[in-house]
């Protein structure tokens, strides 16, 4: 049982490696843009109403998406209030990202793709195959958890007593 546990833990180290420093990653990514989210950013209070140069934006905008793809279905409508002018994205069904000027030109449409960091954390970098290793790899984890439990029961059936065999577990002398 102990040979079988260290090969599966030889293999699925590698695997656990790569989740625990692209999870770290991600964390400290994360932790950075939080940092950024919270610097004072233009405001406008929308409950006065919309103004009609942003109305008049989104409808050119809409009527340019539709003309590229007359079966779009948009999901979301976001407003970015980074400069002095407004910028609204258009997110579709499809992934497609829309990036609309104050003027209601289009002036960026992007596939809105995940981050290289997030896709190496997930497996998907590699495609189908890599949701498969991810999938072997997990099984190959709960392996390494039964045979680790099977034996800690093991020490813990050939103790004597309760205090021994958790001092055996523990990896204290007796």
């Amino acid at each position: 049982m102990r040979r079988f546990h260290r090969i599966i833990s030889f293999v699925a180290g590698i695997f656990l490696a790569l989740i625990s420093v692209t999870g770290v990653l991600l964390h400290v990514r994360e932790f950075l843009e939080e940092g950024e989210r919270e610097s004072p950013k233009p405001s406008y209070n929308l409950a006065t109403g919309i103004p009609i140069e942003w109305t008049s934006a989104v409808n050119k905008g809409l009527a340019a998406v539709v003309a590229q793809d007359p079966n779009v279905h948009i999901e979301r409508i976001r407003i970015d209030l980074d400069r002095d002018k407004p910028r609204f994205v258009f997110q579709t069904s499809e992934r497609m990202n829309y990036v609309i000027g104050a003027d209601g030109r289009i002036l960026r449409a992007s596939k809105q793709e995940k981050n290289l960091l997030l896709r190496l954390h997930t497996g998907e970098i590699i495609g189908d195959a890599g949701e498969v290793l991810n999938f072997l790899f997990g099984l190959g984890l709960i392996g390494l958890l039964t045979t680790g439990f099977v034996m800690l029961w093991d020490m813990f059936r050939a103790a004597p007593n309760t205090r021994t065999a958790i001092r055996r577990i523990l990896g204290m002398k007796p």
